[in-house]
């Protein structure tokens, strides 16, 4: 067997693996999608595809019974603050741990890296208690400052800053630039389409946070998307059908956002300084 053929048949293989995890990795959503037009009999009775015909009811009956654009309102709102003061504060936090010498730099910066490696859910608790003490309970202000900075975001984008030629920086320097400008005129417009794949990634994370909202939000017009679809329950019992169809609406913004800013995304992570 020659070179040519091995390589044929590796590349067959190789497209062969990864289409196999394209296919388990959407059915689900297929299957989801198809059942939000099916019947409840359908599910409940274990029916690979819907029998009964495809049918609306379980979108007509999601925005009849639940203020659902107001959750996705709810949602979309908390979504662009967090991603927005993961970026800024990641940038100027990033800037500082690249930039410049400082007592505790390093010490301050493992600190950082401990945020990422500690369970969100293991600091919930004082979480909570803090939250609970300043009164920010069942608001907005307490869904979204306990999050507001990211240590994902400081070390993302400390990679990338790390990867900026020091060359530059010494030549905007001889040539009397600031501080200011080159933060202004050097690493800010660089780093720009990391930061887009970054928004992207936070954005979706925060977008389908489920446990901290569901711990400070009671109000019902407060909700957020993923919190608010355990509301189609009868007496303990889940309707299937307009679960999979808020289900199904809540995702695709996200597969939009991903479809559209694909090429940023891609660009951002080859910039970024961090391999896959």
């Amino acid at each position: 067997m020659n070179y040519k053929t091995k390589r044929t048949i590796r590349h067959i293989i190789q497209h062969g693996i990864i289409w196999a995890m394209i296919v388990v990795l959407i059915l689900p959503f297929l299957w989801m999608f198809a059942f939000s037009f099916g019947h409840e009999t359908d599910i409940k009775g274990g029916a690979l595809l819907p029998s009964g015909g495809f049918s609306a009811q379980g979108y007509a009956q999601v925005f009849r019974q639940t203020p659902f654009l107001q959750w996705g309102n709810n949602s979309l709102l908390l979504a662009l603050f967090m991603t927005a003061g993961n970026l800024v504060l990641g940038f100027f936090a990033a800037y500082s741990f690249s930039r410049f010498k400082f007592r505790g730099k390093d010490q301050l910066f493992y600190f950082v890296l401990a945020t990422m490696i500690i369970p969100a859910q293991a600091i919930m608790i004082p979480t909570f208690i803090t939250v609970n003490y300043f009164r920010l309970i069942n608001t907005y202000a307490g869904v979204v400052l306990p999050f507001l900075a990211s240590g994902y975001a400081i070390f993302f984008l400390r990679q990338f800053f790390y990867t900026i030629p020091p060359a530059l920086v010494e030549a905007a320097m001889i040539d009397g630039a600031t501080e200011t400008q080159i933060l202004t005129k050097i690493y800010f417009p660089l780093s720009l389409p990391v930061m887009a794949a970054l928004g992207i990634i936070q954005f979706v994370h925060h977008w389908n946070t489920y446990y901290w909202p569901l711990l400070v939000l009671s109000s019902e017009n407060l909700l957020t998307l993923p919190v608010a679809l355990v509301r189609f329950k009868n007496e303990g019992i889940i309707e299937w059908v307009p679960t999979l169809a808020a289900s199904v609406m809540a995702t695709v913004p996200v597969m939009l956002l991903y479809l559209f800013t694909q090429k940023a995304f891609v660009e951002g992570f080859a910039q970024s300084g961090i391999k896959g």
